[in-house]
């Protein structure tokens, strides 16, 4: 006769005793130093063409914030096209008979509509007539004549010269070659870019 003994456990033990995982059947956990290990060992072996790209693909997908450094080289490339732009727009022309700071002054037959333009940059700014005396002064030409200080000219002369942005206010004094020759403002982030 043979003696048979059977242990039962309670269910909760039963958990704590028996091991229910089976660890052996469970995918291996690689880490990326093994993975290039191994793709550096069969890099020769592997086929060229879909393979490797098919890597450089997926692994952009796993780097966060990731910039090709072709894409920074480019936009550095796009600034100093900006800035050299800038640079060549704010290079100050010349009129080929008057000079830069002229103020020129068309007047009516009867010397009652007298208009003024400042040449900048080799363009014609219009004066508007409360600025005309702080022009004078700005050029440190007070207590001239205006035969003097301005040169007369046919109003046709003026038609026939590239124009500038007018001077309206004390500051349009100050205004930069940039935006008299391009009529737009000139950008305030160009050297911190």
């Amino acid at each position: 006769m043979v003696n048979f003994k059977k242990k039962v456990y309670e269910s909760k033990k039963a958990r704590d005793i028996l091991d229910e995982e089976f660890v052996e059947f469970g995918p291996i956990k690689r880490n990326i130093d093994e993975f290039f290990n191994l793709y550096n060992t069969k890099f020769y072996d592997i086929s060229k063409k879909p393979t490797h790209k098919f890597f450089s693909e997926e692994s952009f997908k796993y780097v966060k914030d990731y910039i090709n450094p072709k894409e920074i080289q480019k936009l550095e490339l796009i600034k100093q096209i900006e800035q050299t732009q800038i640079n060549i727009d704010s290079i100050e022309q010349f009129h080929p008979i008057f000079l830069n700071s002229s103020v020129l002054r068309t007047e009516s037959g009867d010397g009652s509509n007298i208009k003024y333009y400042l040449i900048q940059s080799g363009k014609r700014r219009e004066i508007h007539t409360n600025m005309v005396q702080k022009v004078k002064d700005y050029f440190r030409k007070t207590g001239q004549p205006k035969n003097i200080w301005t040169i007369g000219v046919p109003s046709s002369t003026i038609a026939g010269m590239p124009g500038g942005p007018d001077i309206e206010i004390e500051e349009d004094l100050e205004t930069s070659i940039y935006t008299i020759n391009t009529g737009k403002e000139l950008p305030s982030n160009i050297y911190s870019r």
